[in-house]
């Protein structure tokens, strides 16, 4: 039973997380409209329902697949409606449901290990959010002449990235495998960024 209610919750919380994109990129301004654009978003309350279910390792991750999957359809379901045509399962869903059972694998198992205290891996787990804003702006840097239009968005999105560091760590800031960690994942970050870009320009 309460398996059943943590996979409604977990629908339910990307359902609206999905809808709120759509309206989040018709509304917001330039500069904040990054919210809207990002996956990284997605991955906020995905990796937050998981981890403070503290629940085993493959809920964990299950969970967190489900609630990106409530993301992904939610904003394109909503997308249809909004715009009066049909609901049709393209390319672009097909590749958002790929990178939604990935991610959600990869930080569902991430949440899990950020509750372990006694694990090496638990510096992985609690540096999994920041380092994937970070790699993001990162990555718009490196892309700079697309994000010229938007310089104060890609600034932010290092500073969450920093700030959530700051926040998630607090006493292991300054330690050297913490940073490490921290260094490492932030640059596979701008590596799967680029891959999903160069998925997005083929399909």
């Amino acid at each position: 039973m309460k398996v059943t209610k943590d996979y409604i919750l977990s629908i339910i919380t990307g359902l609206i997380v999905g809808v709120l994109t759509l309206f989040g990129q018709k509304y917001l301004s330039t500069n904040f409209n990054f919210l809207a654009n990002s996956g990284a978003v997605w991955l906020i309350p995905a990796f937050l329902i998981s981890y403070f279910k503290k629940e085993n390792k493959l809920h964990s991750v299950v969970i967190t697949i489900i609630c990106l999957f409530g993301c992904v359809y939610g904003y394109y379901i909503s997308e249809a409606v909004l715009n009066h045509h049909s609901f049709t399962f393209d390319r672009d869903i097909l590749l958002w449901t790929i990178v939604a059972v990935i991610a959600g694998t990869v930080f569902g198992f991430g949440a899990y290990m950020a509750n372990q205290d006694n694990s090496k891996m638990k510096y992985f787990g609690m540096n999994l959010l920041p380092a994937v804003f970070t790699s993001e702006g990162l990555d718009n840097v490196i892309h700079i002449k697309d994000y010229s239009h938007m310089i104060p968005a890609v600034i932010m999105k290092i500073i969450i990235g920093f700030t959530l560091y700051l926040l998630i760590n607090k006493k292991d800031i300054i330690k050297l495998k913490n940073i490490i960690n921290y260094v490492v994942i932030t640059l596979f970050g701008i590596a799967g960024f680029a891959v999903l870009s160069g998925s997005m320009s083929i399909l």
